[in-house]
């Protein structure tokens, strides 16, 4: 994918959220079934470690695009006890406007993806590339735990992803966490019908041969408007094995499983941990 298809898409999800900020949020409100099991996971990994002497400190825990904070929230209920503090990012601060009301919680706004673009942009082309350091240069200290969920698919082009998945695991401490969701939502017959839908209003639409999107990869519309709002990209189990070897001896993979959506298989979800 070339500098320019993705600057587009980039934008063209950009602004989705900054128009229908109110009404996605108010759709995203409980938590998802995926997180139960993470939250368990995490507990046979005796997550969070306790921490001694003058290494002790609140568990740290980074969210990626963190939308509403509703993860925040869950994390909060499901562990009472633990004293979290929380690094949340997102592009669009509209979503996060409720962030002050989270004990723990720093909100930075920031377009990540946009900042990798500014890189690339500097090198002339894309490619999968050494961790963007924006996360470090805001302050985002290395995190117990770090979470990007609903966001992977809105990451254009592979070198993209597999470099968002290293600024992740960059960002996670050695012996730490991180979990990433990948939607599979062209398994669901009601959003596939959906997605080619907005696939076809888009290729009619754009000039002839001028196509943009690769395999796997789509536009969705939101609610009733079948329009080409969003771009999403569709994970593949072989996509996933592949944005795992990408990370190298970096981290090893600790559990892979499904949920969420009424078949249970809406979401993958992926649980590294950091080993160097």
């Amino acid at each position: 994918m070339d500098l320019t298809t993705a600057h587009e898409l980039i934008e063209l999800n950009n602004r989705f959220y900054a128009e229908h900020a109110a009404s996605f949020s108010a759709t995203r409100s409980a938590p998802w079934e995926g997180w139960n099991r993470a939250a368990e996971l995490l507990a046979q990994l005796h997550w969070p470690r306790a921490h001694s002497g003058a290494d002790r400190h609140s568990p740290l825990a980074l969210d990626l695009a963190c939308g509403n904070l509703r993860f925040e929230r869950f994390l909060l209920n499901a562990l009472p006890d633990v004293d979290l503090r929380f690094h949340a990012v997102d592009a669009c601060a509209d979503l996060a406007k409720d962030a002050s009301q989270i004990p723990g919680a720093d909100f930075y706004e920031m377009d990540v993806l946009g900042s990798f673009l500014d890189d690339w942009a500097r090198l002339g082309a894309l490619g999968h590339t050494a961790p963007n350091r924006r996360l470090a240069d805001a302050g985002i200290p290395e995190c117990d735990l770090a979470v990007c969920f609903g966001f992977m698919h809105h990451v254009p082009g592979f070198d993209m992803r597999a470099s968002v998945l290293d600024a992740i695991v960059e960002r996670t401490v050695p012996g730490g966490v991180a979990i990433v969701s990948f939607w599979q939502f062209m398994r669901d017959e009601r959003l596939a019908r959906k997605a080619l839908v907005a696939d076809s209003a888009a290729r009619k639409a754009a000039p002839s041969g001028t196509f943009p999107l690769g395999e796997n990869d789509h536009f969705l519309g939101w609610q009733s408007d079948p329009s080409p709002l969003r771009y999403c990209h569709h994970f593949d189990e072989s996509e996933i094995d592949e944005l795992v070897a990408s990370v190298g001896t970096h981290a090893r993979e600790v559990a892979r499983y499904s949920a969420d959506g009424g078949s249970g298989t809406l979401n993958r979800y992926l649980m590294l941990e950091r080993v160097a």
